[in-house]
């Protein structure tokens, strides 16, 4: 196009000269020429820049479908890397063998937090079982006369400051000696154990057997006493000392002390020990831990009895009840009857203990004298082939299971082991 106008231009050029008004038309032709030719260029020019725009939307519109299916891609990828790790995992946990799942499980729970969650939550679930016994709460008549007598033995106890006794243990169980008494159906004790107790205020105690008798026969005649012999040696003794810091119980069998912390909670409270009331009783401590009634028989005089029964779950895995008895010439134990957690005759449990606490003497001055150098309650070797473990108490749940009735479990592995027979003991006479 504007080559064809530039001939004409040249053309009408020539014949100007001659004709000037000619001329003048050429000049408009000229100038009507450039304005197409600017006008088409512009047209050009506005269709070039929306091709642009359309190609850069193509191409805006290309880069996200490409990055919308990397990231699907990728999703995928993740996808399958995960089911690919599940699958790792659920082949290895085919590839394990029940002994080594249980290995781990084991291993889990050795550590001491994993333990001290296990203790809380058995001893919460042990704690929701315990229930009010039948027969309370007591009438406010009884109500005050347990309080009276409890106010009294606290303020008694507030003034012995050091004491000591004898005690015979005899224990029953017809799993293991089912002899009874013809005259009164009295089951035979499979053992007798003596012993002595010991307690310096506020919070040092020692509680030692020192002779074992078990049941070897039922008497030659009628009327007459059940066999028991001596046991022999040493191993099945028992000792425990309170230092107010650390319980050490005895191991004779294994020759070893084992030395655990307690906790803060407890320190300085020798009423968490194996023998509850022995050491004196606090009317808010009592009342807290047991449901307790007077249960004194009709035609018993000098005694006062109480029925105590237990409110937390550590106590109660060790004892269904306990019947304290008072003496009321020096207000303090004189027998103490512990029934077993499942005590019920219906169903032939009939385990327990019976304790008889004699020679009673409260601040004696050779004592006091013994106690000021050490001598009267102390934590000491046999011999040197003793050997002192420390280990921490986790806790109240397990603090306040007493070491004498936790007593024997290492040692029992240990006859498991040997193919010895286990807590072979000896049996009495239980009093009515």
């Amino acid at each position: 196009m504007l080559y064809s106008c530039n001939c004409a231009l040249i053309k009408s050029l020539r014949s100007a000269s001659a004709f000037p008004f000619q001329m003048s038309v050429v000049l408009l032709l000229t100038f009507a020429c450039s304005q197409i030719v600017a006008a088409q260029s512009s047209n050009r020019g506005a269709n070039n820049q929306t091709q642009q725009q359309r190609y850069q939307g193509q191409a805006n519109q290309g880069q996200q479908q490409y990055q919308n299916q990397q990231r699907q891609a990728g999703g995928q990828n993740q996808q399958s890397q995960a089911a690919q790790y599940q699958q790792r995992q659920s082949n290895s946990a085919v590839q394990l063998t029940p002994e080594q799942r249980a290995a781990q499980q084991r291993a889990a729970m050795q550590s001491p937090a994993n333990q001290r969650a296990a203790q809380e939550a058995y001893a919460a679930q042990m704690q929701k079982k315990i229930v009010q016994p039948a027969g309370f709460p007591l009438t406010p008549e009884h109500t005050k006369y347990v309080s009276d007598l409890l106010s009294y033995w606290e303020t008694n106890s507030n003034a012995v400051s050091k004491y000591k006794c004898n005690f015979r243990r005899f224990e029953y169980d017809p799993g293991v000696v089912k002899y009874r008494d013809p005259q009164n159906n009295q089951l035979a004790a499979h053992t007798v154990a003596f012993g002595e107790i010991r307690f310096a205020s506020p919070d040092r105690a020692r509680y030692e057997t020192t002779r074992i008798m078990e049941f070897t026969g039922p008497p030659q005649q009628a009327g007459g006493q059940a066999k028991y012999d001596p046991v022999d040696g040493d191993m099945h003794l028992e000792r425990w000392i309170c230092d107010g810091k650390s319980i050490y119980e005895f191991d004779f069998e294994l020759k070893r002390i084992y030395d655990t912390k307690l906790p803060r909670e407890i320190q300085g409270n020798v009423a968490e020990s194996p023998l509850p009331f022995i050491f004196g009783g606090k009317k808010s401590e009592v009342l807290q831990r047991y449901w307790v009634r007077s249960a004194t028989p009709k035609g018993v005089e000098n005694e006062y009895w109480l029925e105590l029964f237990p409110k937390r779950a550590q106590d109660a895995r060790i004892y269904k009840k306990i019947e304290l008895v008072i003496a009321k010439e020096d207000f303090l134990p004189k027998a103490m009857h512990m029934y077993d957690a499942g005590y019920d005759p219906k169903k032939g449990n009939e385990k327990s203990k019976y304790f008889t606490f004699e020679n009673r003497v409260v601040n004696n001055q050779l004592d006091k004298f013994k106690d000021a150098i050490g001598m009267f309650v102390k934590p000491k070797k046999p011999n040197a082939q003793w050997r002192v473990v420390e280990r921490q108490a986790p806790g109240n749940s397990q603090a306040a299971a007493p070491p004498q009735y936790q007593q024997g479990a290492q040692t029992n592995q240990v006859r498991q082991a040997t193919g010895q027979p286990q807590n072979g003991q000896p049996q009495a006479q239980r009093r009515q």
